[in-house]
């Protein structure tokens, strides 16, 4: 007895293709998320500091310099005002002037009084700084965080040109894939097609079949990337200031989830719900793909 005339998509390298784009699409979005963050903790850095030297032979030090501690304290948008302490400062410049001698100090050196000036806003705090302390040297770290901006958005476009990439392969992909299962099938769909099937019930078919594919590969390329990603978690763990608490070892099922649980609860929450909603992305690309590729295809048939 002759095999049944169903045109359907039967590729085993759809899935498997899917999946690896999957997990490059999930590393690509988890190295945005991590420029993303840098980016912004740049900016914000070097946008609310501002340091201030006073050089140390101008007269009446301690107490011109303890008169511009109290106004800063009174400039509006000024929050704290933190004075270096002397090996703070001698750390400071030893990269550049050599190390700490044994006494220390720097050899042949007099230290200058450097204040640390947290801020939030714009404040012009030049020209306080120089009306109580015209000998000041005032370094407005804002002009660092522009340039850092600058950085940070050119990194942030990168990888979202990697992203848009990757998308674009896997849908080229997708339907090179698709194309090529068709053209196996060409028998059987113009059979179908002839017999009197539309365009759009041979095309739903077969891209129906191809976004489930797509959604088996796309599980799978999640799974597959769930270590690197627990493994990036674990790394940031430090430097969350909301981390959960420190895991106990994994005795169960249940304790083995709350722990990878615990773990992921470091990393953005838009990251994991951008990494969530891959399978269902790759399975939509592919039921499009499949649905164009084959509506040509059939469109194209005498």
């Amino acid at each position: 007895m002759s095999a049944p005339v169903s045109p359907g998509l039967r590729s085993g390298s759809l899935p498997l293709l899917v999946a690896l784009m999957t997990l490059l699409a999930g590393l690509s979005l988890a190295g945005l998320t991590g420029v993303q963050t840098l980016a912004e903790g740049w900016a914000g850095a070097a946008r609310n500091a501002t340091t201030i030297e006073i050089p140390s032979d101008t007269p009446q030090l301690e107490d011109r310099t303890r008169t511009l501690i109290q106004t800063l304290h009174k400039t509006p948008d000024v929050t704290t005002v933190r004075e270096l302490s002397p090996q703070q400062v001698q750390t400071l410049l030893a990269p550049w002037l050599g190390q700490v001698s044994d006494s220390g100090h720097l050899p042949g050196l007099s230290l200058p009084v450097v204040l640390i000036v947290a801020h939030t806003g714009t404040p012009d705090l030049g020209k306080v700084v120089h009306e109580a302390l015209p000998e000041a040297v005032v370094e407005e770290d804002r002009r660092w965080g522009e340039r850092l901006n600058g950085l940070g958005s050119s990194l942030v476009a990168c990888a979202w040109l990697a992203v848009s990439l990757i998308a674009a392969i896997a849908v080229l992909s997708v339907g090179m894939t698709v194309r090529r299962s068709v053209m196996a099938q060409r028998k059987a769909v113009e059979i179908v097609h002839f017999l009197g099937a539309g365009d759009v019930t041979i095309s739903s078919r077969i891209a129906g079949r191809a976004a489930l594919l797509s959604l088996a590969g796309g599980l799978a390329g999640l799974f597959f990337l769930s270590p690197v990603i627990t493994m990036l978690a674990r790394k940031l763990a430090p430097f969350s200031h909301d981390a959960g608490p420190a895991t106990l070892p994994a005795t169960t099922c249940q304790t083995m989830l709350a722990s990878w649980w615990n773990t992921l609860h470091v990393l953005p929450r838009l990251l994991l719900e951008e990494l969530g909603a891959l399978p269902l992305i790759a399975a939509c690309l592919g039921w499009l793909t499949a649905q164009t590729v084959v509506l040509v295809w059939l469109r194209r048939l005498p």
